[in-house]
């Protein structure tokens, strides 16, 4: 049991936020989740995969984008960090990939299959970034950067911020200190519950 009252509430503070942050992680994602499994048309479908694979992995949309089928081995999807330049693996959800197979097969039954997972045949491009954006922006009210940022908060809350450094590609925690908006009061209620 605690003695210090001061300790519990920090405690409970902190609980508070992590909670708040995985709610609004988890929110999102169901929603987006129920999208694309409602979805009838083939650019529905496209776009709320494009936006579960940004939540699941913290790529940003360009690198997202460019990605093809054979980056997806089991339950990894590998691409190029492309501020880095070096290669990301990230672990994703069963259910993601399951998502990605079924828009695979939808593609392959259609005749618009392309190496591409986000090629769109009818335009003959891969779909914009900047498309991507603005849709974001209307059904979501905030575009893949943000969806990225969340994603990122999802994980600090987790298990850290250098494990988030890890998972954005950043080089430094600092960056991501500043990505997160990481402030001395969050990073002082984190430490408060290591036991040193």
């Amino acid at each position: 049991m605690y003695h210090n009252s001061i300790l519990c509430i920090i405690i409970v503070y902190i609980c508070s936020i992590n909670f708040k942050i995985m709610t609004v992680y988890r929110e999102l994602k169901n929603r987006i989740e129920s999208d694309y499994l409602t979805a009838n048309k083939l650019s529905d479908m496209r776009f709320y995969l494009l936006s579960l694979m940004a939540l699941e992995t913290g790529a940003r949309v360009s690198d997202l984008l460019k990605l093809e089928f054979a980056a997806i081995e089991e339950n990894v999807i590998s691409y190029t960090n492309s501020k880095s330049n070096k290669k990301q693996n990230q672990i994703v959800s069963q259910n993601l990939i399951s998502h990605i197979n079924r828009y695979k097969e939808t593609l392959i039954e259609l005749g618009q299959f392309n190496t591409l997972i986000f090629y769109n045949s009818s335009k003959g491009s891969v779909l914009s970034r900047v498309t991507a954006n603005r849709r974001s922006q209307k059904e979501f009210e905030i575009n893949f950067h943000q969806l990225r940022k969340e994603s990122g908060r999802h994980v600090a809350s987790q298990r850290g911020v250098v494990l988030a450094s890890k998972f954005l590609g950043h080089s430094k925690v600092s960056t991501t200190d500043i990505y997160l908006n990481i402030s001395d009061n969050d990073y002082l209620n984190q430490m408060s519950s290591i036991d040193m």
